[in-house]
């Protein structure tokens, strides 16, 4: 490689450091939208997680849990009529239809769960739901001082509540819900699950770690084999850790992200650079497309920092066409970004960075679960692309009518 590669890189990456320092103005969000279509992820998420205790084998068990059940639809599709139209808003209406329809005929658990979450994303993808932290996951110990004074009382010492809609260590109940799940019903905008007193003044920080101290009470005892990370890359890793629910995973893989959401500092060493960056890439596309700028610059930032910078000298050995590539590319989008270039022209390079980055990772680190990785993170990508069908078709009109 020439011997002036490495110092413009240099010079590159001290750029974008002082790059991260600007400020600039970014689009308004429109956070009352997303809080509705986030309580409406919320109500979903409960129909998936407490169908089979209301109904089994097609009799009703429980009739006032079953009545919660259609009540909880209704209610997320009455939110869905106060939020604004979009491309595939019809079809997700449809999708609640079918899934009232469902309910009332009394259909089997693993269909009803299946039509909910797929609801709970299509929710979260048409109205860019922001489900996984760019930062890593705090520990459990954060949260424990708070659960101690908010929760014990009503969920128990180690969530062994005597009611069984608030026992929170339930393997097969809580194998159904996110990591995100967890978090989302500590919106303190709301109070459809707690009163203000008890989630009105968390951070987001605070919550995400109540959400890995949860997701603790049902994780199993023993950390998975070394090798499961290498099988399922997508598992150890934001996004994939916040999003993925772990009954929709084969038993291996489930049982591994159990354990891993329960302990995301054990995972840093487990995780490449270059997945660490991919998935942040991710993370930023999201935000772009949801209107919020500055988040995205922030996570490019972090992926150039955390990720790609620590792999690009093995990189630059192994395949020296492909690392001055990437360089131009995280450069460009770094650039296009702080120049408010046309939308459609960001997202195709953030498409192709993404692109380069996952075709470098496995160069270095071929995965031998590299099928089943693809697999196990499906569902984050495809609410990613349907946000972003979404997304091309919102803003190409309008560009369109530009001068």
């Amino acid at each position: 490689m020439p011997r002036k590669t490495p110092n413009l890189f240099c010079l590159f990456v001290l750029a974008l450091w002082l790059g991260g320092a600007l400020a600039w103005a970014q689009p308004a969000v429109d956070q009352e939208n997303r809080n509705t279509a986030a309580r409406a992820v919320n109500l979903l998420s409960f129909v998936a997680v407490d169908y089979p205790e209301a109904v089994e084998e097609g009799a009703v068990r429980d009739r006032g849990l079953y009545r919660q059940q259609k009540g909880n639809v209704e209610a997320a599709a009455a939110l869905l009529e106060k939020l604004p139209d979009k491309p595939g808003r019809t079809q997700l209406q449809d999708n609640l239809r079918a899934l009232a329809s469902a309910i009332e005929q009394r259909a089997p658990a693993a269909q009803i769960r299946q039509r909910a979450n797929a609801a709970a994303d299509r929710f979260a993808a048409l109205y860019q739901l922001p489900r996984s932290p760019a930062e890593s996951l705090p520990p459990a110990q954060e949260a424990l001082a708070l659960y101690q004074d908010r929760c014990r009382h009503c969920h128990g010492d180690r969530g062994d509540a005597r009611q069984a809609e608030r026992q929170l260590n339930n393997p097969a109940r809580m194998a159904n819900l996110s990591l995100y799940d967890f978090y989302n019903v500590l919106e303190p905008t709301r109070n459809d699950a707690h009163d203000s007193d008890i989630d009105g003044d968390l951070s987001s920080r605070e919550r995400w770690a109540l959400a890995v101290m949860v997701a603790g009470f049902a994780a199993p005892e023993m950390a998975p084999p070394l090798k499961r990370a290498q099988e399922f890359p997508a598992l150890v890793g934001l996004p994939g850790m916040a999003v993925l629910r772990p009954a929709e995973l084969p038993p291996e893989a489930r049982d591994a992200l159990m354990w891993w959401r329960a302990h995301p500092q054990e995972t840093a060493h487990l995780q490449h650079p270059l997945a660490r960056a991919a998935g942040l890439l991710y993370l930023a596309q999201a935000a772009y497309k949801a209107g919020d700028t500055a988040s995205a610059y922030h996570q490019l930032m972090l992926g150039l920092r955390e990720g790609y910078v620590q792999a690009r000298p093995q990189l630059a050995q192994s395949n020296p066409a492909l690392t001055a590539q990437l360089d131009q590319e995280w450069q460009a989008l770094r650039q296009s970004i702080l120049d408010r270039a046309p939308g459609n022209e960001v997202i195709e390079k953030f498409q192709r960075l993404q692109a380069n980055v996952v075709r470098a990772r496995e160069q270095l680190q071929p995965s031998s679960g590299s099928a089943i990785y693809g697999w196990a993170a499906l569902q984050f990508i495809i609410a990613l692309g349907v946000g972003a069908l979404l997304w091309y078709r919102l803003r190409r009109p309008r560009k369109k009518q530009d001068p």
